[in-house]
């Protein structure tokens, strides 16, 4: 049985601070969103495994619920993949059981990436926090395995159970938390709450005083920038702290942005941490030229109240190199728009 939780709404968006006219074909169709409504299904005797979910009864596999789906409409998998995948997971569960009373589904198949894990699953679970608490999370051992999965359950206080790989559940009573939003997109109270919900966790922790941050990102977990000397020579003549978050437990992620006014990072899973910011906090995308769909950081921006910048840097034979001429017009930018709010 559907139960509503929350209405759908329109999201609009600010524009970029630095908005040039030739990129307006880039932004204009993100600058508002339908959000669609929240709501819950209540299930009974659901089949749990490797991530996916059966109900004999309905004959249903819920895949609305437990793959992935990006721009609006189109999951990342066609059904053939997702029927490969059902397929392999049942057969190697398929001698494994176990029973369980109750629990709540909340994730989907990228739920291992921290950009999703955050802001697509933790959401979800945001949203769980006004049910039954006697029914726990579900989280898959798959990413389980992964510390800042551990470490957030933990952190926000979750009561949730670990389901084993390679193994049929039988649940008995199961919950299943409806997407908050399509991925790259925000339902804006939500998100508060689950911001709310990590901060009061650290309100005890004394703040970081850094003002400018640029995130730093290992050659094995990101993009490289070609030029990332002349960038960091930039960085430091404007009194920029270079960080990497994959390094600093949640606590300290908080902490270290509590007094950031200025952040800078190349797109990817490190922004995801202006999450943590002050409103009205600056944020300096350095991302793909002409990239019309990956906007996800650009509706995080605006659902935070930051200020949004955006600069690209450019690919030559598979070398990603910076303008850092431009660079260093919008840091020279930050700077003066720090000023000002001053």
């Amino acid at each position: 049985m559907k139960k509503m939780l929350m209405t759908s709404y329109l999201s609009k968006r600010k524009l970029p601070i630095n908005l040039s006219e030739v990129d307006i074909s880039i932004f204009e169709h993100e600058l508002s969103s339908q959000i669609g409504e929240v709501y819950y299904l209540k299930e009974k005797n659901v089949r749990v495994f490797n991530g996916i979910l059966f109900s004999f009864r309905k004959l249903s596999f819920f895949m609305e619920h437990t793959f992935f789906k990006h721009l609006r409409t189109m999951y990342e998998k066609t059904f053939f993949e997702r029927l490969k995948r059902i397929t392999k997971g049942f057969i190697n569960s398929r001698k494994n059981k176990e029973k369980l009373d109750k629990g709540i589904w909340f994730t989907d198949h990228k739920s291992h990436i921290y950009f999703h894990w955050i802001l697509d699953s933790l959401q979800r679970a945001q949203v769980s926090s006004v049910l039954n608490k006697d029914y726990p999370l579900l989280v898959p051992e798959d990413f389980y395995n992964k510390q800042f999965v551990v470490e957030s359950l933990d952190l926000l206080g979750f009561n949730y159970v670990i389901i084993k790989s390679n193994t049929i559940y039988k649940v008995k009573d199961l919950i299943i938390i409806s997407k908050t939003a399509v991925s790259g997109n925000y339902y804006e109270s939500i998100l508060s709450e689950l911001i709310q919900n990590f901060k009061s966790k650290s309100k005890k922790i004394k703040n970081n005083k850094y003002e400018n941050l640029f995130i730093k990102r290992s050659g094995k977990n990101g993009r490289e920038i070609a030029n990332i000397d002349e960038l960091e020579k930039i960085l430091e003549k404007h009194n920029f702290h270079f960080i990497e978050f994959e390094k600093h437990s949640f606590i300290e992620k908080i902490r270290i942005l509590h007094s950031c006014k200025n952040l800078v990072g190349v797109f990817g899973s490190g922004l995801t941490n202006m999450i943590f910011l002050n409103p009205n906090s600056n944020i300096l995308e350095i991302r793909n030229p002409h990239d019309k769909h990956n906007n996800a950081y650009f509706s995080l921006a605006s659902a935070l109240d930051l200020n949004y910048y955006y600069l690209y840097f450019d690919h030559n034979e598979n070398v990603e190199t910076l303008d850092v001429k431009m660079l260093n017009i919008q840091i020279e930018a930050l700077d003066h728009i720090l000023e000002r709010l001053n």
